[in-house]
């Protein structure tokens, strides 16, 4: 697997004793929980978009044959042979259909495929390919560069995959009964418990986003953390975290580091046990590296090897002395993947969705010992090996949404942005320490430019059809704000190309700021 080069630590600002403006950093890191070594796919939506050179650019050894039948839940054709350095993908308005345009000529083809609700035309002529719904129903069409071994004995090829509107799985969110006002034993309010008598404005959904969305912004007392106005959408569901809830990580790491339990030089040891999936530094590494990788770069080993060191239970247990009732932060990311990849049979039986379900579904207790069982047992797998397996999952009729929130760590809207609030104001922390961490976080993805913007702490993630983004603004008017952005069984695909909406999902939550910013009095 590549590495990611080491990132120097920077100077530290000085200490603040609230969230007022601190000094920004000068870049931040797009998030890659999913692999980045495959070609980005393309879905129906309104814009054009320009795939990514992902393959070699020498010329091609032999014609372009092209196969298709059915697999699984679409209709796929298998491009062998085709380097798509360069295609576009462009979409009905009305989304029945998608025409693709490669540089490199393919092979005629001329085929109606009978489907439960109806025929799809498929043509390919020239450079073009063109799929449409006889009875102009959506058709959703993912186009994707498969790596070697991902399908046991063949090699690498582009597919294009048609899902006629029967097949497709929707999202649906997992309803909660709000934290209760207080919590016995937790010393604190619940954190997911609504603010009575707080002006919500009305919630505009956003234009680029399919699939549910829920959404939590709060411009809040900088100093104590009081909501003052909110704008809202379904904030009380459950939502898969994806790499947004690494900043916990973080949070609980400094507070290890403020009790003296722990500190930034402490080195700890990339092992096969600990190794997640995906690009990751080998080799013995210092926790201030580990924070800073598992922030900027969402590398996965990075956070696994914290989250181990830490102790999912402790993890958790931050959680829950903050308030919160529905949350969970105990999955490693290679807990869960080895979970949605059906290499744990062990602790959730051959049959995954419904034991998954299940899962998801028992007492508390029992949640904890079953996270923990996947946690130990995720470590005696090789993460090549789990990377393959979870591409093949994700590629067939197995894959549902609705797994995610059941495997994942997960929370509402409304618990997750709480949390992130006492995060920032943490007063266990030391000022230099709080510093610290703020500053880490601000070299999250994905600030906006603007000069209306003092501070931006971010953590974005993203999976199969799945992205999220969470933090803390502040604005130069001395507005200070927190959010939560869920959106779970989008159109888009893998992390690759639903990664390309983080900017607008950062513009989003900016245009709503100031919305709110606005109706102060």
């Amino acid at each position: 697997m590549p590495t990611s080069p080491a990132q120097p630590p920077r100077p530290e600002p000085q200490p603040t004793e609230s969230l007022l403006p601190e000094p920004q950093p000068t870049a931040s890191r797009r998030p890659q929980p999913r692999p980045a070594r495959r070609l980005p796919p393309g879905h129906l939506t309104a814009a054009c978009l320009t795939l990514a050179a992902l393959l070699p650019t020498h010329a091609h050894a032999a014609p372009v044959t092209i196969t298709a039948a059915w697999s699984g839940t679409a209709y796929r054709l298998t491009l062998r042979g085709l380097t798509p350095t360069d295609g576009t993908l462009r979409a009905e308005p009305d989304r029945s259909g998608a025409t693709l345009t490669f540089r490199a000529a393919l092979p005629p083809l001329n085929r109606t495929v009978r489907t439960a609700t109806g025929d799809l035309t498929i043509t390919i002529k020239g450079h073009t390919v063109t799929a449409r719904t006889a009875d102009r129903r959506p058709l959703r069409v993912n186009l994707s560069y498969i790596r070697p071994g991902v399908i046991p004995g063949q090699d690498a090829t582009t597919a294009i995959d048609l899902y006629p509107p029967e097949s497709w799985t929707e999202y649906q969110p997992e309803p909660t009964t709000p934290c209760t006002p207080s919590r016995p034993g937790a010393g604190v309010p619940g954190a997911g418990v609504p603010s009575a008598g707080v002006p919500e404005l009305p919630y505009q959904p956003p234009t680029f986003a399919t699939g549910p969305v829920g959404f939590y912004l709060a411009q809040i007392d900088p100093r104590t953390g009081t909501p003052l106005r909110v704008i809202t959408h379904d904030p009380d569901s459950l939502y898969p975290l994806a790499s947004t809830y690494k900043q916990v990580i973080a949070w609980a790491a400094y507070r290890d580091i403020n009790a003296g339990t722990l500190t930034l030089n402490t080195r700890l040891t990339v092992t096969e046990a600990n190794r997640s999936i995906e690009t990751y530094q080998p080799g013995t590494r210092t926790v201030q590296n580990l924070i800073t990788q598992a922030i900027t770069r969402s590398e996965n080993t990075a956070s696994d090897i914290l989250h181990l060191h830490l102790t999912p239970q402790r993890v958790q247990a931050l959680a829950d002395a903050h308030g919160t009732c529905h949350t969970r932060v105990n999955m490693t990311t290679k807990a869960w993947w080895a979970a949605q990849a059906g290499l744990l049979p062990g602790v959730y039986g051959p049959d995954l969705p419904t034991s998954a379900q299940q899962a998801f579904t028992a007492p508390p207790e029992q949640q904890a010992a079953t996270a923990a069982q996947a946690v130990t047992q995720a470590q005696t797998l090789n993460a090549d090996t789990l990377l393959n397996a979870l591409d093949r999952y994700f590629y067939s009729p197995a894959y549902h949404p609705q797994t995610e929130v059941y495997l994942q760590n997960r929370s509402t809207p409304r618990e997750w942005a709480t949390l992130i609030t006492r995060q920032y104001l943490d007063p266990t922390l030391t000022p230099t320490n709080r510093s610290a961490l703020r500053r880490t976080l601000a070299q999250g993805c994905c600030r906006v430019n603007d000069p209306s913007v003092t501070y931006w702490g971010s953590k974005a993630g993203s999976g199969w059809r799945n992205l999220t983004m969470s933090g803390l603004l502040t604005l130069n008017t001395g507005q200070t704000f927190v959010y939560a952005y869920f959106n779970t069984g989008s159109d888009l695909m893998d992390s690759a190309l639903i990664e390309q909406q983080l900017p607008s999902v950062a513009q989003y939550i900016l245009q709503n700021a100031r919305r709110i910013g606005k109706s102060t009095p």
